[in-house]
């Protein structure tokens, strides 16, 4: 299992060496906002296949995309500027809005289904690698279905070392205590928390307020 530390001095060539795996159609493992993340091109079927296996995860269960920026949104969901202008104050951040998508990624990434999970990371590490990529990235939380999120090296190793399917990178930054991202469904009028995460239900009624 190759293991990068993401340092101050390491972190150019951990996102160089995560870009390359990316584009070469392999899978990692990094942090994110929230717990550590199992990331693949989502524009790459072979990737989201691998992402899949290595998590022993139903395909009928749809992987959540980061992209860079709300224009990259827009370009694979329906978004309109009232709900563009909605996302301008939840990103960056760990909350998942879930919209109808316009079929412009693999069909395993979301199993048939006519939506799609977005989000724009806060993590300086993932918004670098994703302005350097300019490409959506599938991720989904390190773990073997229905087990606890890993939250450092060691767990990780636990889960995956032993794992059939090629993990092609690890990008180690130490412990993590997040919780899981707040997923909000804005397929309709108005947005609605399908989970609550980081952000409670209170604190969302008490953001929408301020919008």
């Amino acid at each position: 299992m190759n293991i990068l530390k993401l340092r101050e001095d390491t972190f150019s060539h951990a996102v160089s060496e995560t870009e390359r795996v990316l584009r070469s159609g392999g899978i990692i493992i990094s942090p994110t906002d929230t717990v550590y993340g199992i990331l693949g091109d989502a524009t790459n079927e072979s990737a989201v296949s691998k992402m899949f296996a290595l998590k022993n995860r139903r395909l009928e269960k749809a992987f959540p995309v980061f992209v860079c920026d709300i224009a990259m949104a827009r370009h694979y969901a329906y978004i309109s500027d009232s709900k563009a202008r909605f996302l301008q104050k939840v990103w960056p951040g760990p909350v998942t809005v879930v919209f109808h998508h316009k079929e412009n990624l693999p069909n395993i990434l979301t199993d048939g289904l006519d939506t799609i999970g977005l989000r724009i990371p806060h993590d300086p590490f993932l918004a670098e690698l994703l302005k350097r990529t300019d490409a959506p990235i599938a991720q989904t939380s390190a773990n073997i279905s229905n087990k606890p999120p890993a939250r450092n090296v060691t767990e990780i190793k636990d889960y995956f070392e032993k794992s059939e399917t090629p993990l092609d990178l690890v990008i180690d930054g130490g412990e993590l205590h997040g919780q899981p991202s707040t997923v909000v469904d804005f397929t309709g009028n108005e947005p609605l928390i399908l989970r609550s995460g980081i952000l409670t239900k209170h604190d969302f009624d008490l953001f929408l307020k301020m919008i």
